[in-house]
């Protein structure tokens, strides 16, 4: 299965975890660059304030588990090293994308609660006021299905209100997939989540995705990559396309001017 992962690890940043140490970010690049072509085909490696930000194109998922622990263990070192102590906390999130390849856009956060995607995610594809391609695209129109952490799923439209109330109850949206059974998007689970979205026919194009994440109602501070810390919950938008299993990109999408009133009209949602 042709697939991408993103990694995030909280290892300790400065001060009191505001930055990724550089140390950390390069002793992570060079691992994986050193199985490009073997167990991992493309990486590319940042940071998401405190937080190390890792994405890898690749086919054996097992073997990906393997290495993205033998990275953690040396970048963990390597942070110790330098006096920097972190709750050591992981997530991997894992798309899988065409044979002939996808465009994808990586969303990281800082400042995020557990759950901070299901609004923007449930706004995209299941609300036809927030993405319109759900009434005038054939593929979308069908709907979606979303699937949730505690193993839940709903299908939408017909489901919606179902989804909605399993969210205010306290679910947490982990997949969505299209009727048909493309993956559309993945999300993390805990703290600072992050997300992969698939754009693209059949699917919500790029603007309307970036918008929906960074509408005021998200509760998400859209900013550039250098901007993401955690003195409020934030999103930073990376957009690749993946031909062949390789990573060509990423573009900094926040980092536009479009999105500088939603920068300070951000507010918390309304649920759950």
């Amino acid at each position: 299965m042709n697939a991408v992962t993103v990694l995030t690890a909280d290892l300790g940043g400065y001060p009191a975890g505001m930055r990724a140490h550089p140390l950390v970010v390069e002793t992570a690049a060079k691992m994986f660059r050193a199985e490009h072509g073997g167990v991992i085909a493309d990486s590319f490696v940042t940071r998401a304030g405190g937080r190390l930000a890792c994405a890898v194109t690749h086919q054996d998922g097992a073997a990906v588990e393997v290495l993205c622990d033998r990275v953690l263990s040396a970048c963990a070192k390597t942070a110790g090293e330098t006096g920097l102590i972190g709750p050591g906390d992981a997530e991997t999130v894992t798309l899988p994308v065409d044979e002939e390849g996808a465009e994808l856009l990586v969303f990281l956060t800082a400042g995020a609660k557990a759950g901070a995607w299901d609004r923007p995610l449930a706004g995209l594809y299941a609300d036809p006021f927030t993405s319109p391609g759900l009434v005038g695209d054939p593929l979308m129109h069908p709907g979606f299905e979303f699937v949730c952490d505690d193993g839940a799923a709903f299908g939408t439209p017909e489901e919606t209100y179902d989804l909605l109330g399993h969210l205010k109850a306290g679910g947490r949206v982990r997949k969505v997939r299209r009727k048909d059974g493309l993956s559309a998007a993945a999300a993390g689970a805990g703290a600072d989540p992050a997300l992969i979205l698939r754009a693209g026919p059949g699917l919500p194009d790029v603007v309307t995705a970036l918008g929906v994440a960074a509408s005021p109602g998200s509760g998400l501070m859209p900013v550039g990559l250098c901007d993401l810390g955690p003195t409020r919950p934030k999103t930073a938008c990376l957009g690749f396309s993946v031909r062949d299993l390789m990573l060509v990109g990423p573009a900094d999408l926040y980092d536009d001017p479009t999105y500088e009133r939603a920068r300070t009209h951000t507010r918390p949602p309304a649920w759950p």
